[in-house]
C-alpha cells in the first residue's frame, strides 16, 4: 500500500516526477489556475493545495488565508500588465493604456469578479493608475478633472468587462427566446439596428474603442 507520509514543509514525498518548488509565486500561480480554469468560487486554500499536490497546511507558510491569496493573486495580475510605450497624442496613448487593460483582464474574468465585492484590489495596481492620470494631466486636464475623467474611463472599462460573461455562447439560446417577445413593430429603431449586418458580426471586444474613444473625446473637450 503506498504511503501517505509527508515532507516536513507538508508536502508529499518526492515520487519519479520532480515536486514543483512550493513558495508563494507557485501558490498564487496556482490560485489563478484554478480561478481561471474553475472559477473565483473554487479558489480555497484547500483546492489550491490539491493542485499543487500539496496538504492545505502546507500553504499557511505562504499565505495566511483565502483573503490574502486572492490580494496576492491581484497583485501579480497587476504587475503583469503592461503599459504601452508611445511618443502620440495623450488621447491615443490613453486608449492604449485602457485597451491593454481590458485585453489583460478578458484573459481573468475572476479579477471583475472579486473587484465587484468592494473589498479587495491588488495594490500594485496603482502604477496603472498613476500613469493614467499622467496622462489626462498631459492632455490639459486639470488634477480634479484628470481624477473624474479616470473614473468615467474606469467604469465604462469595468462595465464592458462585466457584460462580457452575458455573451458566451451558452446564454444565447435564452436571450434569443427572450427576443423573440419583443414587439419589434412598436420598437423600428431596434428592429434596424438588430438587423445590421455589421452589428451582428462586430464582436463585444470590438465594440469597446469606439465607446472609449468617444468618451474620451467628451472627457477631454470638457
Amino acid at each position: 500500500m503506498p504511503s501517505t507520509t509527508t515532507d516536513s514543509d507538508g508536502t508529499p514525498p518526492r515520487t519519479g516526477k520532480r515536486r514543483v518548488p512550493l513558495n508563494r509565486g507557485t501558490v498564487v500561480a496556482a490560485g489563478r489556475r484554478v480561478a481561471r480554469d474553475e472559477g473565483l468560487s473554487a479558489v480555497t486554500l484547500r483546492r489550491v493545495a490539491a493542485e499543487l499536490g500539496v496538504t492545505a497546511m502546507a500553504l499557511y507558510r505562504h499565505v495566511a488565508d483565502k483573503r490574502e491569496l486572492l490580494v496576492a493573486m491581484l497583485d501579480d495580475v497587476a504587475e503583469q500588465l503592461v503599459l504601452p510605450d508611445g511618443d502620440g497624442p495623450p488621447s491615443d496613448r490613453l486608449v492604449l493604456a485602457f485597451r491593454a487593460l481590458h485585453d489583460h483582464l478578458t484573459a481573468e474574468p475572476w479579477v471583475v469578479e472579486v473587484l465587484k465585492a468592494g473589498e479587495l484590489f491588488g495594490p500594485r495596481a496603482s502604477r496603472f493608475v498613476e500613469h493614467v492620470l499622467a496622462l489626462l494631466e498631459e492632455a490639459g486636464l486639470t488634477e480634479e478633472q484628470a481624477a473624474d475623467a479616470y473614473w468615467a474611463l474606469w467604469w465604462y472599462t469595468f462595465g464592458h468587462l462585466s457584460y462580457l460573461p452575458a455573451l458566451r455562447p451558452e446564454g444565447r439560446p435564452g436571450r434569443h427566446e427572450l427576443m423573440t417577445r419583443v414587439r419589434m413593430n412598436d420598437h423600428p429603431r431596434l428592429a434596424r439596428m438588430l438587423s445590421r449586418p455589421a452589428r451582428r458580426a462586430t464582436p463585444a471586444q470590438d465594440a469597446f474603442v469606439p465607446g472609449l474613444r468617444a468618451l474620451l473625446r467628451g472627457l477631454l473637450a470638457a
